[in-house]
Formats: structure tokens, C-alpha cells, sequence
């Protein structure tokens, strides 16, 4: 349903997690032998996410005759979900919801989501505008490096690299988004706030942060100069800075092997790692508590409190009773720990 800190690239770590759960559910009655195809359990899951669509459409059509930029964000990204990513219609209400709020870098995020999930979308002035907002937010330059390296465009992808490196962060204006468009939501009426959460967490998911050219460039035996090492640092520095744990954690994978064993700075960075890890652990073995309506209202709570997925999620295992960080005798058993 609701819950992760996995530690691989991307974002979205609540609704991977839902995703796996799923899947290892599919797994157990193929175990036992269950035919998916006929059984009682696989006509109630198709009769629900038939309800479940229906009730989305509803919500998503009548949040487009709003005029706030919450409500036509939230529009925009339920479009998707309902007409596939290649629909120009997203677009379009994503491009109202940043005419209702010019200023705002948290809609103005979701309109270029949408823009670089769609090869024949020019996302070149949106990244530009997004930059203005939040200078010092690196995210538009990561964009930038995969399209400068697809297209093998020397100058273009020196200038987002040297600029990524200069980001102080790499947010993805997780909870803002995630918050502000499920209170639009819940008041067209339709959603309950943890229904309203659960749903815009899984649009958002569907999107990828593009961080291959990253990790590739920034591998030990790239390095050419010292030059590259510490810009290399000061993009882990920026990723491990990030408002979602899954970016959070790919900076952490990324930062170890820059950094010499016995050196403090590779140390904190092990210390961070260990800690998502022993999160992910804790989340695997309770996940009847996690995985409850209980649960998912206390989250759509946390999460417009918080700044950032890992603060709120912190916040929730406190009020579970669940100790968020690992004991001194508790070992990391990820190859690599």
C-alpha cells in the first residue's frame, strides 16, 4: 500500500514498495497453485481497480474546471494516469496549473515531469524557468546531462555537469506536491486524504530521475583529473541532499567509493547508507502495521508537516513505536554494506 526507503535510483520509495508488496502477493497464490485467471481473489482485485479507475476519471474531470494550480496539477497528473504518458492533454493542464502560479517551482516541477517523460516535448525553456525559481535546485541540470549525453554533445554536457556540480540540492518538491494537490483533491469530495495521497504518490512515481549518465561518469576509474573527483563529490553532496530518500540513497551509493576508506567524510556517508538500509528491514518486518488504512491516514498527515519523505517517514515510525534508526550491534546484509 504505502510505505519504502529502498536504496536504488529514482523516487517515489512509498509506492515501490506497494508495487513489490503486490507482486510477492501474485507470486504466493502462483505458489500455492491458485489459477489467477479464474479465481475468486483475481475477480475482486479486477472488480476494485475497475472502481478504482472509475472513481479517478470523476475526480480528474471535474478538478480540471478549476482554476487553482493545485487542483489542475493534480488534473494533470491523473490524466496521465488515465490516457497513457504520450496524451498531450497532461501537458496542456499542467501548463494552466503554471499560468495560475508563476512562481511557484513546485507546479512548475510537475509541468516539466510531464514534459521530459515525452520525447517530442521541448523541455529547454521549462528548465530554464524552473532555474530562475529555485537556482540552486540542480534537478533541471540532471535532465540536462542525459540529453547532452544521448545526443554526445561535448559543450552541452560540460555545462550541465559544472552546473550540477554547483547545485546545493537535488529536490523533486516530493511532499509539497504530494500535500498541497491531495488537499485540492480531497475538496472536490470524491477522496478520503489517504486515498488522495496514495494516488497522487503513485502518479508521481511513474516518473524516473534520470541519474545513469551520473553514476557512469562519476565511477573510480573515470577519473582523470582531480578536477572530476571533486566535482563528482559535490554531485553526491547535492543528491545526498535531496527531499526523497531514493535520490537521497543514490547519492550515498555514489559518495562511498569517492571518498578514501579511513576518511571521515566516506564514513558519515556509510553511517547514512546504513541507516536507509535498516529502514527498509524495519519496513519488511512490519509490514502488517505499515500496510494498514490506519497507517495511510497518519502519512497524509506527516507528509504536509514535513519537508522532505524522509523527515515524514521518520516521523511516522516514531508514531508507529518503530525505532528509525539501526542499533550499534545491527549489521547491513546488502553486498557492499
Amino acid at each position: 500500500m504505502i510505505l519504502a526507503l529502498l536504496c536504488v535510483a529514482g523516487c517515489g520509495t512509498i509506492h515501490r514498495w506497494e508495487q513489490q508488496s503486490d507482486q510477492a502477493d501474485l507470486r504466493r497464490e502462483q505458489a500455492a497453485g491458485t489459477n489467477l485467471t479464474d479465481s475468486k481473489a483475481e475477480r475482486e482485485r479486477k472488480h476494485k481497480q475497475a472502481q478504482r479507475e472509475a472513481r479517478l476519471r470523476v475526480v480528474q474531470a471535474a478538478l480540471a474546471t478549476r482554476k487553482d494550480a493545485d487542483s489542475l496539477a493534480a488534473s494533470a497528473l491523473f490524466e496521465r494516469v488515465i490516457a497513457g504518458p504520450n496524451s498531450s492533454a497532461p501537458l496542456e493542464l499542467a501548463g494552466r496549473a503554471v499560468a495560475a502560479a508563476p512562481e511557484r517551482a513546485d507546479v512548475a516541477f510537475v509541468q516539466l515531469q510531464l514534459c521530459e517523460s515525452q520525447a517530442s516535448c521541448d523541455a529547454t525553456p521549462l528548465e530554464a524557468h524552473l532555474r530562475q525559481l529555485d537556482p540552486h535546485n540542480g534537478v533541471t541540470w540532471v535532465y540536462a546531462l542525459q540529453r547532452a549525453d544521448h545526443a554526445e554533445d561535448a559543450p552541452a554536457w560540460v555545462t550541465a555537469f559544472d552546473a550540477l556540480a554547483q547545485a546545493q540540492r537535488i529536490d523533486m518538491y516530493w511532499n509539497r506536491i504530494v500535500s498541497r494537490l491531495a488537499t485540492a483533491t480531497v475538496s472536490q469530495g470524491s477522496f478520503d486524504a489517504g486515498t488522495a495521497v496514495t494516488e497522487l504518490i503513485g502518479s508521481e512515481s511513474a516518473f524516473s530521475l534520470p541519474l545513469q549518465p551520473v553514476s557512469r561518469v562519476c565511477m573510480v576509474q573515470h577519473f582523470t583529473t582531480a578536477e572530476r573527483l571533486e566535482k563528482c563529490r559535490l554531485i553526491s553532496a547535492a543528491l545526498r541532499h535531496s527531499d526523497t530518500a531514493l535520490v537521497e540513497a543514490s547519492g550515498t551509493s555514489l559518495g562511498v567509493g569517492l571518498w578514501p576508506a579511513a576518511s571521515a567524510e566516506r564514513q558519515e556517508i556509510v553511517a547514512e547508507r546504513r541507516a536507509l538500509r535498516y529502514r527498509v528491514e524495519v519496513m519488511t518486518r512490519n509490514e502488517a502495521k505499515l500496510n494498514s488504512p490506519e497507517t495511510s491516514r497518519m502519512l497524509a498527515t506527516l507528509i504536509s508537516k514535513y519537508p522532505s519523505e524522509q523527515t515524514t517517514m521518520r516521523a511516522l515510525y516514531v508514531q508507529l513505536g518503530l525505532d528509525p534508526d539501526p542499533p550499534v550491534g545491527w549489521k547491513d546484509q546488502v553486498p557492499g554494506g
